[in-house]
């Protein structure tokens, strides 16, 4: 981030709130996956551990996400500010700026009838996302979660939407391994290119 932050003339105070925020993020998403790693048979610092921030290859991130304002489209179509996907990290906390609808979910057997259900945005409420990587880490009892964000209808509201998103991601070198050892052992790093090189498969092949 050198040289990348907006300056205090410009943001007062943004870098030390936002940096201040990610460590209460950090917090959070550590108290939650504690609470898996006690079900799941692992030690209840265990994930804490594989997200230490103090490491070299600690990745996890905080977003600020924009969506453009969409005034003037009469239909929504198939149109999507966030097409159906599944979050590559182990746990995403998401702030959502109250106003600014349009997330749905479609978790576990829903996914394959196509039935989404609508998450309103309340500002007091952070909405949590079980990830690929702890689905995997679970031996697939923990269900990685199926979400998009639609396009607002013209009756709705229609500017811009804001959020923000914490991804709980584990440093690069942990080793993903379920306690059930449902898979072979994998590194973080590689689990994530396999995720991504997933999205790039020629579906003709």
């Amino acid at each position: 981030m050198d040289n990348l932050w907006p300056s205090e003339q410009e943001l007062p105070e943004f870098e030390k709130n936002t940096l201040a925020f990610e460590q209460q993020c950090w917090e959070v998403g550590m108290k939650v996956l504690s609470c898996f790693a006690d079900k799941l048979g692992f030690e209840q610092n265990f994930f804490r551990e594989a997200h230490d921030p103090k490491q070299s290859d600690y990745q996890s991130t905080l977003r600020l996400l924009h969506y453009f304002a969409t005034e003037g489209v009469e239909k929504q179509g198939d149109i999507w500010r966030a097409g159906a996907h599944t979050d590559f990290d182990c746990l995403t906390l998401l702030f959502q700026h109250e106003g600014h609808g349009g997330l749905q979910v479609c978790p576990g057997e829903e996914a394959t009838s196509q039935r989404w259900t609508n998450i309103p945005p309340l500002a007091n409420v952070i909405t949590c996302n079980i990830g690929d990587m702890l689905m995997r880490w679970s031996d697939d009892q923990l269900k990685s979660n199926l979400h998009r964000v639609r396009q607002p209808r013209i009756d709705e509201y229609c500017g811009s939407r804001h959020s923000i998103a914490f991804f709980c991601q584990a440093n690069k070198t942990q080793i993903i391994q379920g306690p059930q050892k449902k898979y072979q052992p994998i590194s973080v790093a590689d689990f994530l290119t396999q995720r991504i090189q997933a999205n790039f498969v020629d579906k003709e092949s």
